[in-house]
């Protein structure tokens, strides 16, 4: 039966937008603030549960009297408009990067709550080859990073500088998994990779150590830690390098390269690697909602975080 009324189109016969006939078919989203106490929608992957975030989150809001709705977007199939799951929260925090999590964040964001982080700072994250061009054309310091197949990666190791290696990514990797360093072009040539193409950087010398910088809104905290690639051929690790995350004081530059990709990515909770190189430090990639591994009372900064943001919501809405 065809659809009765004028009014259901969001269009004119021009196919120009009919704003004086446009009509929301679905109510507004009931908000929980009224009640005086935050309810926040933890959006998560469940591979994500059993890590330090969201469970220390999770942890530190129910300790502030907080209600908490742990939402797994790959438990059930969810009916394209339908807002039942969003029913009373104030606000939605995302850990995750499927498909599943990215379309719900984006309907929360359509129903007008408000989320932590938005679904198209994620998505800017996401694919590593499209989140290297961006810090590149901005003129954010990075490794020279490469795109291709492995066996093109592999002519190019043949030709770049003398003794230069390759740290090869997953364009959609995260959490550090399939992580390969190439030393010759030979390893390449019968290397088993799970995608079409690859991401490559070269290996930047950094004595062994790498340098994490976790950002909540504008507060940055720096962890460092020894990494596997950061070092050169024949160089001698750093004996200062933390076995562990250790939290360190972060430098100017640090602070200022950590606002710059937040306001870059429009990133709200985010992480970025570095490897503190002798001209300063170098941005290896950047991460949304990482675990903040090393930050003291991360939990409860994180908590203290999306209260605010709730407040700062109810506010806005008075």
């Amino acid at each position: 039966m065809p659809f009765a009324g004028r009014a259901l189109l969001p269009y004119d016969e021009s196919g120009e937008p009919d704003v004086v006939t446009r009509r929301d078919p679905h109510p507004p989203v009931r908000r929980g603030a009224g009640s005086g106490t935050p309810h926040v929608g933890v959006l998560v992957e469940r591979r994500y549960l059993a890590q330090l975030q969201p469970a220390g989150l999770v942890a530190a809001l129910g300790a502030r009297g907080c209600r908490v709705r742990l939402i797994d977007p790959q438990a059930e199939a969810f009916r394209l408009g339908e807002d039942a799951w969003l029913s009373g929260l104030d606000v939605v925090v995302a850990r995750g990067r499927s498909w599943e999590l990215l379309c719900l964040l984006a309907r929360a964001e359509a129903r007008g709550v408000p989320t932590i982080n938005r679904r198209s700072a994620i998505g800017a994250v996401h694919n590593k080859a499209e989140m290297a061009l961006a810090l590149e054309t901005a003129g954010v310091p990075m490794p020279k990073t490469f795109l291709g197949s492995p066996r093109g990666l592999g002519a190019r190791l043949a030709t770049g500088a003398r003794g230069a290696r390759l740290v090869l990514k997953p364009v959609f990797g995260d959490n550090g998994d399939g992580l390969k360093l190439v030393n010759e072009e030979a390893e390449l040539e019968g290397i088993d990779w799970p995608e079409p193409v690859a991401l490559a950087q070269e290996v930047v010398p950094g004595g062994g150590r790498e340098r994490k910088l976790y950002g909540i809104g504008e507060k940055v905290w720096a962890v460092e830690r020894q990494s596997l690639f950061a070092l050169d051929r024949g160089e001698v690790p750093v004996q200062s390098a933390a076995p562990r995350a250790q939290a360190v004081p972060p430098t100017p530059a640090e602070l200022g390269l950590a606002a710059y990709c937040r306001r870059l990515f429009g990133l709200e909770l985010y992480g970025l690697d570095c490897i503190p190189a002798a001209g300063g430090p170098v941005v290896i990639e950047v991460n949304d909602f990482p675990n903040y591994t090393g930050v003291p009372e991360a939990s409860d900064r994180l908590a203290e975080f999306v209260v605010s943001r709730v407040q700062q919501a109810a506010e806005e809405h008075a």
